[in-house]
This record gives C-alpha cells, structure tokens and sequence, in this order.
C-alpha cells in the first residue's frame, strides 16, 4: 500500500517559519532583530549622564534664592528690617543667615562650588522695611570642575523680585 502525503495545515508563513526553525535560522532572526531594536532604542534615548557638579551648583543656587526669598518676607512682614537686622552673609567656604548677631542658618558650599565674595571675603545681603535689596543683589554660584557651570541670582533693585539665571 503506498504511504499517504500529508496535507500541510498551517498557513504559508507559519509554515515557512517552521521550516525554518528545522534549520536553526529562526535563532539567528531573533537575535539580529534583538540587536537592532537595541541599537534603535540606544539612538532613540536622550542622552542620561549625571553630572554632580551641575547638580550641586542648581541646587544650591535654589537654596539660596529661598533663603534670599525668606529674608525679603521677614522684613516685608516687620516692616522694620533696619531693627530687625536680616542678613545673608556670603564667606570664602559657606553662607550664614543671621538676625542681628544670632545665627541661624550656616551652610558650608559642597565641594568644587565657588561664590565670589570680593575683596575682603565677605559679601552682606539685606532688605529694607518695604522688601527693596539695600546693595548690589547679584550673586554668581558656580561649579570649578572639568566644565564650568554657573548660575545667577539677580535681585531686582525696585521690586526685590529674586530670579535665577
């Protein structure tokens, strides 16, 4: 009797992926299309580096604006700021919130972050009555490391609006 062919059930390209499969071919397809959805995804990603020179330097660029920020309401809300005697006091290697003598905030800068201070290593910020800057408002935070970061701190003289560029 002769042997019966077997009619093939499966459609054209699940057949011919079976076929394959016979022959290690299917393996090999995988992997290719892994690699180049690796490779698209790769290209496709925005580009994620930390950098903690930026980070520490926007960071305390924000830290110091809100400190700014509390001192101008503290004056604003006593309505006396020549007696109540706010000021944010800039040194070589940290900054001091004080209210007349007594200190209440001292921060020490993180480590490759620079303030200039001028001349004497010193530079006082403070508000009159009405939340006007009694000085010069402009500061600049800035990062020493392989790429040179910087952020502003500008007071506006009439307004005492604080903004960061």
């Amino acid at each position: 009797m002769p042997l019966r062919q077997e009619k093939n059930l499966w459609p054209g390209w699940l057949a011919n992926a079976c076929r394959r499969r016979e022959n290690g071919y299917l393996l090999t397809e995988y992997l290719v299309l892994l690699g180049l959805l690796g490779l698209f995804f790769t290209l496709a990603m925005p580009k994620m580096t930390w950098d903690s020179h930026r980070y520490a330097v926007d960071v305390m660029t924000r830290e110091i604006a809100v400190d700014l920020q509390r001192m101008r309401q503290h004056s604003l809300t006593n309505g006396a700021a020549d007696m109540d005697g706010w000021t944010l006091s800039l040194r070589k290697d940290k900054y001091v919130i004080m209210q007349r003598y007594t200190v209440h905030k001292t921060r020490i800068y993180p480590k490759g972050i620079t303030i200039p201070t001028g001349k004497n290593g010193r530079k006082d910020f403070t508000f009159d009555g009405k939340g006007r800057p009694q000085s010069d408002m402009e500061l600049t935070v800035a990062s020493s490391g392989a790429q040179p970061y910087e952020k502003k701190i500008i007071v506006a003289a009439q307004t005492g609006r604080i903004r960061i560029e």
